[in-house]
């Protein structure tokens, strides 16, 4: 099946329309929200006194990244980057805002190496179907 998407796969009992993000959008997530965690990243180790050492850099950077995550997508179901390019996380089978525990394994799968590039040729990266989750634009949700 040529152009399948996610919801595709499953049998709404509501029909609703919907988007998904572009690739260029979500490129675009990704730069604004990880240059937003290096800054906070930043801030905490000015705050805390500094790190002399490389892991110590790692040791702030990796919580806040998927803290920052969580707490975001599991809030408002948007990251910053996300608000800013109209785009919106939501569950595949009824396109509403996703679970506490999508969200963190979003977060988590993150972490997974070369996921960043799982979005080439496709519009989900492995971080969205492996939790059942994608991101569409805003306006599409909307009727």
């Amino acid at each position: 099946m040529e152009n399948q998407t996610p919801l595709d796969q499953v049998d709404l009992s509501v029909e609703q329309n919907y988007e998904l993000a572009s690739q260029g959008k979500r490129f675009l997530n990704f730069i604004i929200d990880y240059i937003i965690i290096l800054g906070i990243v930043v801030a905490v180790i000015l705050i805390i006194g500094g790190f002399s050492s490389e892991s110590g850099f790692y040791l702030v950077f990796y919580p806040t990244f998927w803290l920052y995550y969580v707490v975001m997508e599991g809030s408002t179901g948007r990251t910053i980057g996300k608000f800013l390019t109209g785009t919106v996380v939501v569950r595949n089978i009824d396109l509403q805002a996703p679970s506490i525990s999508q969200c963190m394994g979003r977060s988590i799968s993150r972490f997974v190496p070369f996921e960043q590039f799982s979005f080439l040729g496709s519009q989900t990266g492995w971080h969205d179907n492996w939790t059942n989750t994608m991101v569409v634009n805003v306006k599409s949700l909307v009727r």
